[in-house]
């Protein structure tokens, strides 16, 4: 009963995507000075989690060419570094409302059950 919850499924999901995509993003500024280097995002949070399989959640998360990568730089390099930090900030933010709704959501159930 308590492990097909949608909104913990929900929140767990959104929480495993900030993650990885934070991860993105981390790669990202590393690579700000690697020539030829292009700038990598994941596609949004609502088409992944569409696309996935009931069973599997969005555990399948594959990064792509980010489409609003900077203009490449003399050496090739598409990323900016306020557009990394700007989608960084972005992503703490729904990490952290995902975490929230979780945490709020067990509160819930613990209430519920007497606890």
């Amino acid at each position: 009963m308590f492990e097909d919850l949608k909104i913990l499924n929900d929140a767990s999901a959104l929480a495993q995507y900030s993650a990885k995509r934070q991860q993105v993003i981390a790669e990202n500024v590393a690579n700000a000075n690697t020539p030829g280097y292009i700038a990598r995002d994941l596609a949004p949070f609502q088409s992944v989690y569409k696309s996935a399989e009931p069973t599997k959640a969005i555990a399948e998360m594959r990064p792509i060419d980010s489409p609003t990568a900077a203009e490449a730089s003399p050496n090739g390099n598409t990323v900016s570094l306020q557009a990394e930090l700007m989608r960084g900030a972005q992503n703490e933010g729904r990490h952290e409302t995902a975490v929230a709704i979780y945490r709020k959501a067990m509160d819930i159930l613990k209430m519920s059950l007497g606890r």
